[in-house]
């Protein structure tokens, strides 16, 4: 027990809560108490009613629910037709394109031919090119 009365005013309840009381933070947490209260009665108002409002109801749509699920399984299902796609129409041959002039350029033969059989390519430099294909 402390001796001292200062000691008892130093820890008061009054002391500790003046944060409190001087900001609006109990107010902000009265008012998200209230909003989740609303949210939960309001997602659960078929639970009440169903539970505790009219159980007899609920028994009665539960049964209405399973005959109708009885009936939609018994009813024929309707016949979907498929429609069949058509087979590709060949292309005509006239219609061919004519070769791109730029396949035949020399950059592109370099670029796409391979070596010959038993043939070792030349090692680039670094920039892909030597200086020698520089000075043509």
């Amino acid at each position: 027990m402390p001796s001292d009365p200062q000691d008892i005013l130093k820890h008061s309840p009054d002391k500790l809560l003046t944060g409190f009381s001087k900001t609006r933070v109990a107010w902000y947490f009265l008012v998200a108490v209230a909003i989740h209260i609303v949210a939960t009665a309001a997602t659960s108002i078929g639970y009440i009613r169903d539970r505790w409002i009219d159980p007899e109801g609920a028994a009665a749509r539960r049964a209405a629910q399973l005959e109708a699920a009885k009936t939609q399984e018994q009813a024929p299902k309707p016949r979907v037709s498929v429609p069949t796609p058509e087979p590709p129409r060949p292309e005509p041959k006239e219609a061919k394109a004519p070769d791109d002039p730029r396949k035949k350029a020399p950059v592109v033969k370099e670029i796409t031919e391979l070596p010959k059989k038993g043939e070792i390519p030349k090692q680039p430099d670094d920039l892909g090119i030597s200086i020698d294909e520089t000075n043509k």
